[in-house]
């Protein structure tokens, strides 16, 4: 009680918004505040744990109170309606360990990293923000997102990806990142946390060093960049930096190896003391939070094992592992961790580092001293959407014509046109625009055999249309461009990426290409309406494209 009511005291006296940062030096309270702490409860707070269930049970309660987590993370298995999501935070932040109130983050991306979906701000992608090339675009996502969040409960968000997009063959970032310009990429990043951190919501950069010319996931393998120091600090790094100048509160690691800079040529950046304390914590003089990625990806864990990663991480220069997924690896972390402690592998020094951190970041948010509002007001609160309103203006901006080399835009709406796509709203739109347009639903994930049928399909369709116009999401349907330019060799052919613009690689060379960077309703709407000429395409390519 004594802890609880200390904690309170300072976030009182400190505190006078979500997002102030206290002039005075708070040191001296974390120390007295730390060392009332048990070694068990010290070691908690270095854990970011995952769980499972939407609804608090016993299960979940015990498994709170034992590991004693400075940091919870919800992904869609924990969210389903919102009621119900609102309800489960509140009952997790109830559990805090020690009285200090945990780190409940979400992956709010936007495009395809998305768990929040009603009554939140979704943003197109990324890239979309980085192809208006509007910061006060950026700043207005990241403060409309920040205000949602808070709301709700989260006060962390795992974003921004300020991974710079280099590399066409990159199997995991594509629209995540801003764009393929590194000083583009810094721009656009420090934007949106300075609005998503005005709301008191805790930023996080990802995935330093930067993974955006690698050309495998490190989900599954361990990328490797054989880039030099010069080479990281003028693209891979610069975002990171930049962000770290403008006071973002984390950096989340990549698993991936940096041969030329890490203290072997094959030792990942998460857990290599050259990366998370020589170029971070002693060039940089960053004093935020240094989180890891997953401690189950197999780009670490197959050589390292969680619980000897988690300690490794730590001794780098790392201050929470985050662990999500099964049960055996976050005991296997949390007993390594206090191990290590106990046998003096991480010094009491060290974890006094981190702990004081973590303390910091959560005193600056306004985490310590946070009420957070019953259910229903929160509701009634998240009805009032007017700030979203900067969703559907970046999704209009970033429409990038990128080629029209038939010189076929407008489409008039006398003419007759054949659509395929996934998108509904996307063929609705044109529809309601050009009035002989027959549509052709491509459905995601379908069987070889159904695909074929569906080329089929829009073959035999274009040979009564004047334009075919293909709206794609990925590659999986990007040979019906081709099989249509090859029945009708003439024929005018638009394709609207509504996933990466390096699908322009995959369709033929003579095609009228436009990108969306988004694939939901407001991207969908103004791609249609900018084929039919109601709407200009005001985005500038933020990546570079092959010839």
């Amino acid at each position: 009680m004594k802890l609880m009511h200390r904690l309170l005291l300072i976030g009182f006296c400190l505190f006078v918004g979500p997002a102030a940062v206290a002039s005075e030096d708070v040191s001296p309270q974390f120390d007295s505040i730390i060392s009332k702490m048990t070694l068990e409860e010290k070691v908690g707070q270095l854990l970011f744990v995952g769980f499972g269930g939407t609804v608090m049970d016993d299960t979940i309660a015990s498994f709170f109170r034992h590991k004693k987590p400075g940091g919870a993370a919800f992904f869609s298995r924990n969210i389903k309606k919102l009621p119900q999501t609102l309800q489960l935070i509140r009952d997790v932040q109830a559990l805090a360990p020690a009285g200090i109130p945990m780190f409940i983050s979400v992956d709010q991306e936007g495009a395809n990293v998305v768990r929040l979906r009603h009554q939140a701000t979704v943003i197109p992608s990324n890239m979309a923000i980085g192809a208006t090339g509007s910061e006060q675009l950026s700043l207005e996502a990241g403060k409309a997102l920040g205000k949602d969040l808070r709301l709700m409960g989260f006060n962390m968000n795992l974003a921004p990806v300020l991974d710079v997009a280099t590399n066409p063959k990159n199997p995991v970032i594509g629209i995540r990142a801003f764009s393929g310009n590194a000083d583009l990429v810094a721009r656009m990043g420090a934007a949106y946390v300075a609005g998503l951190q005005s709301e008191g919501v805790s930023a996080v950069a990802k995935h330093f060093p930067g993974h955006g010319d690698t050309d495998t996931d490190s989900h599954f393998e361990t990328p490797s960049l054989n880039h030099d120091r010069t080479r990281l600090d003028s693209v891979e790094l610069r975002p990171f930096r930049a962000a770290v100048e403008k006071g973002i509160d984390a950096l989340m690691t990549a698993h991936i190896v940096l041969p030329q800079v890490a203290e072997a040529p094959d030792l990942p950046a998460t857990i290599s003391k050259n990366l998370l304390t020589g170029i971070v914590r002693d060039e940089w003089g960053y004093d935020g939070l240094v989180i890891t990625d997953g401690l189950e990806m197999h780009g670490i864990v197959s050589r390292y094992g969680s619980g000897e990663a988690a300690v490794r991480a730590i001794n780098a220069g790392a201050d929470m592992v985050l662990i999500l997924w099964t049960i055996q690896k976050k005991n296997e972390v949390h007993q390594a961790l206090l191990k290590a402690v106990r046998d003096g592998r991480i010094s009491q020094a060290r974890l006094q580092e981190s702990l004081k951190r973590i303390l910091r970041v959560k005193h600056r948010r306004g985490i310590l001293k946070h009420q957070l509002k019953p259910v229903p007001q929160t509701l009634k609160a998240l009805q009032n959407g007017g700030h979203r309103k900067v969703v559907k203006e970046i999704a209009q901006k970033a429409m990038t014509l990128v080629q029209d080399p038939q010189k076929i835009m407008p489409i008039a709406s006398e003419r007759k046109i054949v659509v395929a796509s996934s998108e509904p709203s996307f063929m609705k739109t044109l529809q309601q625009n050009v009035a002989q347009t027959k549509t052709i639903r491509l459905r995601l994930g379908a069987t070889k055999k159904r695909k074929n049928t569906l080329a089929k399909q829009v073959v035999a369709a274009a040979a009564n249309a004047e334009v075919v116009v293909l709206g794609l999401l990925n590659a999986d349907y990007t040979r019906l461009a081709h099989e249509v330019r090859k029945a009708y060799p003439k024929k005018p052919i638009v394709v609207v990426s509504f996933g990466s613009p390096f699908l322009i690689s995959y369709v033929p060379k003579d095609v009228t290409f436009l990108c969306a960077f988004g694939f939901r309703r407001h991207s969908e709407v103004s791609a249609a309406k900018v084929l039919v000429g109601q709407q200009a395409a005001e985005g500038r390519l933020p990546v570079t494209l092959n010839p």
